[in-house]
């Protein structure tokens, strides 16, 4: 199973449909206006719109809230953020905010934008650094510049496709960022965790995520990239969210300022944004690029214009390649080895134990070479097998030439060994001599100098025992490599098969959207609160007791005081009332009671989709008058026109 975050699957999607329709404009309203940026309490009233009362406005808050549309957190100073949740709202925005982009020609586009070799493999990349050299951590907790500049000299990535997207990393500037920031992403994707002083593999997460093919692993980088880097406004969020839909379709050129235009027009973006926006969304495609998955590119009118390389799945995928058949490797005469873009991750990483990784792009190569083999042959990885588990994958076997020089290195490794032993140092040349003629430490010890001694580690609890008895006992140190790395390195040097690719558990994307070597949003680091309980009649309607209860279940004519008294409680109360005038009913949503002569303004809603129209309305314009108390989900049915029933 592959968790991913923001997808817009089928249970989202009924889960919209299920809403009220009020509930639903308010959704649609907070998702164009934030995106699934926080905002204060309080600021989602201005999106109440001129047809929606005060008191409806507020339950469908509360019902978004409730069925999990809605997220509340708390700062520390006690002020509440609402947001629309990351894994749901670009559900929200596909279905409120359809589109249908229209492709451009392809004659006279001009390349601006070298395109990088692949995220994954960059990836890929910094794991196998991480297994094979470590990355070890100061004092105050970063990377050692040392590693961190070792690993950048491995990566294709450069500065150039980062530029733009405003991150802060918590390192000095002189650290290179292509590598603080793949360092981030496998923090956020939970590949890596901190072990002492060291980011170490997370061994089940690793594993899992060895076990993705391509697709799955650029949906869950895409939105990994896309929650963390660039601009925080909810028109980049926007535009962000847009470009990976599937209706952009890979392989296809688009134009950017039309997907501008189109936000304007659909209210996802302000006029007056325009050309920030047109920047930070050039800077967002030519990191795109960096990592692979789009080109990027000037009309022949001189608009900025972007396709995404077949990186990105098609909208519909067919069956019969959605689970491909892993393809077998490819050994060249030249000691190169191929590797097709089906072939699982778990294979390519077994490839990597022994082989060096020379491009990870579509199509993979790697070198055997002595250096590889003879590192193998340390951590565990006997030669013969490292030979029969390449004759086993390979296209039509191994090659003769290919064949005889694994086993010719194969044959020379090993004639000389070092072996580890423990070093006993006495505090003087007379302990010494009389340790070298202790009858029970013969064959234990071996001499090593005036003051030393060479001791297997198999003999060593042995020797701790007599030199005890002696009244002896040694100080000790910890031992080179007692961490448990040669532990580790059992986890990470073996070598797959492929029948094995799709056996093991799942990988989930972790829990704490934070993760990383920074915060990029401050919120989703908040615990969240839960919604309150549905509120009773009386609690949502106060002093409802007092109401006559014909006021809400009937419309009638009432004396211009009584008149005057219910429209002051839909005021308070936050609602509308009905009315006859002119021979018709219509809705009427009053907002304040105007001083001097009695009036009232406030909205005169419009029937069969007609305009709503501010208006202010004296006793004589209107004939039979009704409170209205709106019904929601969860309260009680409304009465027969149009009241709650809470009252008897």
């Amino acid at each position: 199973m592959v968790t991913m975050s923001g997808g817009h699957n089928g249970e989202e999607a009924a889960g919209l449909r299920r809403l009220s329709g009020l509930a639903a404009e308010v959704l649609k309203r907070i998702c164009a206006a934030h995106a699934d940026q926080p905002f204060q309490e309080g600021k989602e009233a201005s999106l109440r719109p001129d047809e929606m009362t005060r008191a409806e406005f507020r339950l469908a808050v509360a019902d978004l809230w409730r069925h999990g549309w809605l997220a509340a957190v708390r700062k520390i100073g006690g002020e509440r953020l609402f947001f629309i949740p990351p894994e749901r709202w670009e559900a929200a925005q596909s279905h409120f905010f359809s589109i249908t982009p229209s492709a451009l020609d392809p004659g006279g586009i001009q390349l601006s934008v070298r395109t990088g070799p692949g995220l994954a493999g960059e990836l890929f990349r910094v794991l196998r650094f991480a297994a094979e050299e470590g990355l070890p951590l100061t004092s105050k907790g970063a990377v050692h510049k040392k590693y961190v500049n070792q690993l950048a000299a491995r990566l294709q990535m450069s500065e150039e496709h980062l530029r733009g997207l405003g991150l802060r990393p918590p390192y000095p500037d002189d650290y290179p960022l292509p590598a603080t920031v793949a360092i981030d992403l496998l923090l956020h994707l939970g590949l890596l965790e901190r072990r002492d002083q060291t980011f170490s593999l997370a061994v089940p997460a690793v594993k899992a995520w060895l076990r993705l093919d391509d697709s799955e692993m650029f949906a869950l980088l895409l939105g990994a990239v896309s929650r963390r880097y660039g601009r925080r406004t909810a028109a980049d969020r926007h535009l962000r969210s847009l470009l990976a839909r599937p209706e952009y379709a890979p392989g296809r050129w688009y134009s950017l300022e039309d997907t501008i235009g189109w936000m304007e027009a659909q209210g996802l973006s302000a006029l007056g944004e325009r050309a920030e926006l047109k920047a930070a969304s050039t800077a967002w495609l030519r990191s795109l690029a960096g990592f692979g998955w789009c080109e990027a590119g000037v009309s022949a009118s001189g608009g900025l214009c972007f396709r995404w390389t077949d990186v990105k799945p098609p909208a519909e995928k067919s069956e019969s390649t959605s689970n491909p058949a892993p393809g077998p490797i490819i050994v060249q005469p030249d000691l190169e080895v191929l590797v097709p873009e089906e072939t699982p991750y778990e294979i390519r990483w077994s490839l990597a134990c022994f082989a060096e990784l020379v491009q990870c792009d579509y199509l993979w190569s790697f070198k055997l070479t002595r250096e590889r083999l003879e590192r193998a042959t340390g951590r565990g990885m006997p030669p013969q097998e490292i030979i029969g588990w390449l004759e086993s994958l390979a296209d039509s076997g191994l090659p003769g030439q290919v064949r005889a020089v694994l086993e010719q290195w194969s044959r020379d490794i090993g004639r000389t060994a070092l072996s580890e032993m423990l070093v006993l140092s006495c505090r003087s040349e007379r302990d010494a001599d009389c340790l070298a003629g202790h009858p029970r430490l013969q064959g234990s010890l071996e001499r090593l100098g005036p003051r030393h001694f060479g001791v297997s580690r198999d003999r060593a609890n042995l020797v701790r025992k007599e030199l005890a008895l002696a009244g002896m006992s040694p100080l000790e140190g910890l031992p080179p490599g007692s961490g448990g790395e040669a532990a580790m390195e059992g986890e990470w040097f073996g070598l797959s098969r492929s029948e094995l690719a799709e056996s093991g558990p799942g990988y989930v994307l972790p829990s704490d959207p934070a993760a990383g070597l920074w915060y990029e949003d401050y919120a989703a680091a908040l615990p969240r609160e839960a919604p309150p309980a549905l509120a009773s009649a009386g609690e949502l309607w106060p002093d409802s007791a007092e109401i006559p209860s014909r006021w809400i279940r009937e419309r009638r004519r009432y004396h211009a005081s009584t008149a005057r008294q219910i429209m002051e409680q839909a005021v308070k109360w936050g609602t509308k009332v009905k009315l006859t005038m002119e021979d018709r009913t219509c809705e009427f949503i009053p907002s304040r009671i105007l001083p001097g002569t009695w009036r009232v303004s406030g909205y005169l809603l419009g029937e069969s989709g007609a305009a709503s129209q501010e208006r202010e309305l004296a006793d004589g314009d209107w004939g039979e008058i009704q409170l209205v108390v709106p019904a929601f989900p969860g309260l009680p049915p409304s009465a027969s026109g149009g009241g709650c029933g809470m009252m008897g």
